[in-house]
């Protein structure tokens, strides 16, 4: 069970009134709704959190030539993707 401040637990409830169309009588079942998200975003988050340093630890085993060539790879391809229209746009204006 995961401790939320009730700052928290308003503002989800708030939020879950609202997207419920503001609904008169509804603030005990938004409040218990509220907690309820609260609790499956935590858990999801300790989750993921566990995952990212599993797979850190999984990554700085390795030879971190490797790692950095990978990431200069994925480096070109973001500048290819950003440059590519830059690129299509001046080649169209020169043609005419």
């Amino acid at each position: 069970m995961y401790n939320f401040n009730e700052d928290a637990i308003r503002e989800a409830a708030y939020y879950i009134w609202k997207n419920n169309g503001c609904q008169q009588g509804t603030a005990l079942s938004d409040w218990d709704a509220a907690i309820h998200q609260l609790s499956v975003n935590a858990a999801f988050s300790t989750k993921l959190n566990h995952k990212a340093a599993c797979a850190s630890k999984a990554n700085s085993n390795k030879n971190s030539a490797k790692t950095s060539s990978a990431k200069s790879k994925t480096l070109k391809n973001v500048k290819s993707l950003v440059l590519s229209p830059i690129s299509a746009l001046k080649n169209s204006n020169k043609k005419k």
